[in-house]
């Protein structure tokens, strides 16, 4: 009986021992099971340390197996540090992600501000580029409105000049006029003296036809058929000739050079003897007396090759007809 008692006495302190043992290792596998469980659960842990939990769920497997006896504060120890390392590596993971994470926030900040910077730089060099070409337009601008001012300058001053050079050129102008007009006047009264004394040293000559006194051209303008002023003012001596012997017809004859057409030439000298004979009929001559006819070049007295001999053949000649 005494052996008996003793045999289940043991029984039931090994079984009381087994059913301990049993319910400490649950509770501790079960633990770590939940410890890891959520480990994998959570969305950013659970994938960043697959090779540790993986271990850690073969050291739980082992505890669960064979976590008996004196192995059971092994395995345990191993079970918790396998869990507790795939926490920490999962942690850890984490962490460095993290820590990548805000670095690359960190750079792509310093990017932001570099970028930043740069745009300012970049804006605050076309402020100065603008500024730039602003007052080099504005210089350039002065600089025309100085080179128009110069020319308006220089232009004035050329008008004032020319209006100067102007005014002298009009006095000397006016001064070499008036220095014309007086020698013209005295030239003419020198030509009219000389014309007056030539009038009145007209002498009677004779010619195939009868006495005649020949007027020089210049008693006319050039080119004019009228008798000049003092040439009518000083007819006396030819009046004097045909009232010399008023019973004779009086035929006055205008010759000219070769010079020009022979129409106008005749034409020309027509005019020239009906100017002679209007001076003498205004002079008190019978104009019935008087015939005109205009010669013109053809009975030239003198070679219409110089000056002088062309001056010779403008002529009026004055002609007392011989009665037939």
């Amino acid at each position: 009986m005494k052996r008996l008692a003793l045999v289940t006495l043991a029984l039931l302190a090994t079984i009381l021992a087994s059913t301990g043992f049993s319910a400490s290792k649950d509770v501790d596998w079960e633990r770590l099971s939940r410890s890891l469980a959520q480990l994998s659960a959570e969305p950013n842990l659970g994938r960043l340390a697959a090779p540790e939990i993986e271990r850690a769920r073969a050291a739980l497997l082992q505890l669960k197996e064979n976590g008996r006896g004196k192995k059971r504060a092994h395995l345990l120890y191993l079970a918790e540090r396998r869990v507790d390392i795939a926490w920490a590596r999962a942690q850890l993971v984490d962490l460095e992600r993290q820590q990548t994470e805000l670095a690359r926030e960190h750079d792509r900040l310093l990017i932001a501000a570099a970028r930043h910077d740069a745009e300012q730089a970049r804006l605050e060099l076309d402020r100065l580029r603008l500024q730039a070409q602003i007052r080099a337009e504005e210089a350039e601008r002065e600089a025309m409105d100085a080179e128009q001012a110069r020319l308006l300058g220089e232009q004035q001053t050329a008008a004032a000049q020319a209006e100067a050079d102007q005014a002298k050129r009009l006095a000397e102008a006016q001064a070499r006029e008036t220095a014309l007009a007086r020698k013209e006047a005295e030239l003419a009264g020198a030509a009219a003296d000389a014309l007056r004394v030539r009038l009145n040293n007209l002498r009677a000559t004779r010619g195939s036809r009868g006495m005649q006194m020949t007027l020089e051209d210049v008693a006319f303008a050039s080119g004019q058929s009228q008798l000049r002023p003092e040439a009518r003012e000083s007819i006396g001596k030819l009046v004097e000739f045909v009232q010399a012997d008023p019973e004779k017809s009086i035929r006055i004859e205008g010759h000219t050079d070769s010079t020009g057409s022979a129409n106008a030439n005749q034409v020309l000298a027509q005019k020239r003897a009906e100017a002679v004979r209007d001076a003498l009929a205004a002079a008190g001559i019978d104009a019935a007396r008087m015939t005109t006819v205009g010669i013109g070049e053809d009975q030239p007295i003198a070679s219409n090759e110089t000056g002088e001999g062309r001056a010779r053949n403008r002529r009026v000649e004055v002609i007392l007809e011989e009665k037939q």
